[in-house]
């Protein structure tokens, strides 16, 4: 073999190399698009629209969001997963995303851990058990002795089957020895829609249920983890499960994210990094999440948020073994 023959792989290489380097120092170059795995209208699309507008103007280039409901997630990260890894297809998960359905599905096709690149935590939510003002339903006592005394027609609802809100439901029926019925959203908004209408009983909703409750149509009768400054007479979850004879009761926590296909180039992840905690940190943008109930990360590093899907994923891999949770 000639020698020039010989380098010709790694001049192949170092072209590579240099159009990559140039690529990310011109990112971005076009629009950006934001993957919400959720129907508009919950929390999780409104945060995702604060950071549409917000690294909108930090990137000079749009971000532009787009919905991609299904299967609690799977569809939209399933894509996401198999993107190109150019930065300009970034997704916005939830913890059950990420952390739970590897756990549950068969049909997943990404793995947590090495299909993407994370580039920060967002928010941590508060969580809350809300049920229709007209209910009846006074506590979340009130609502443990209606499932004993009423097997099967206490209805709950959640985003998906395996989503948090999915184990929250699970374990209570396994501690509190209750039977309840299980209904799956494509997203929280469209179960808190239902209950609101009365044909659902209950839902461990995101900050999403605190418009309708401020407005009289929902009652939260417990908030996870602490109680909240906006809804001050609501008892935090501990609270509430303790007067129901079920203290050590905890609901997974949730927390939303950045992510990027894994291979896009550190210097991507980097700028997509800034931007994102650069708009966190505007004093408008973290009234609203609070008013919201919700909580800013005060770490935003991609490491942090590296390791907190990978403790939050052995977690809860954990939990679902201890309780045998299975879906269909």
């Amino acid at each position: 073999m000639s020698r020039s023959r010989r380098l010709l792989p790694a001049a192949a290489a170092l072209m590579l190399l240099a159009a990559t380097g140039a690529s990310a120092q011109d990112y971005p170059s076009k629009p950006i698009v934001l993957i919400v795995p959720f129907a508009p209208g919950g929390f999780v699309h409104a945060v995702a629209l604060m950071l549409s507008e917000g690294m909108s103007k930090t990137l000079g280039q749009s971000v532009v969001v787009t919905n991609q409901p299904g299967a609690n997630g799977i569809v939209a990260a399933n894509a996401v997963a198999k993107a190109a890894p150019d930065g300009y297809t970034i997704f916005l998960p939830t913890a059950s995303i990420l952390t739970v359905n590897p756990h549950l599905y068969k049909n997943v096709q990404y793995d947590p851990h090495t299909d993407f690149a994370p580039i920060g935590q967002i928010v941590n939510t508060s969580n809350m058990f809300v049920v229709k003002s007209e209910s009846g339903i006074k506590s979340f006592k009130d609502l443990v002795e209606r499932a004993r005394a009423r097997p099967e027609a206490v209805s709950y609802g959640s985003s998906g089957a395996g989503s948090v809100q999915h184990l929250a439901g699970e374990a209570l029926q396994q501690q509190g020895k209750v039977k309840l019925m299980h209904v799956p959203y494509k997203g929280i908004a469209p179960a808190l829609t239902d209950v609101v209408g009365g044909n659902l009983t209950v839902v461990f909703s995101d900050a999403s249920a605190i418009p309708h409750v401020k407005a009289g149509k929902l009652t939260a009768i417990a908030v996870s983890p602490k109680r909240l400054d906006d809804l001050p007479g609501v008892p935090s979850l501990a609270e509430a499960a303790a007067e129901a004879g079920l203290s050590g009761y905890q609901a997974p926590t949730l927390w939303y994210g950045l992510v990027a296909p894994k291979g896009t180039p550190p210097e991507v992840i980097a700028k997509l990094n800034a931007a994102m905690s650069e708009t966190i940190k505007r004093p408008d943008v973290r009234q609203k999440m609070t008013a919201a109930g919700a909580t800013p990360s005060e770490d935003t590093s991609s490491q942090f948020f590296a390791s907190t899907i990978k403790a939050d994923h052995e977690r809860y891999g954990k939990l679902i073994k201890d309780l045998n949770i299975k879906v269909e």
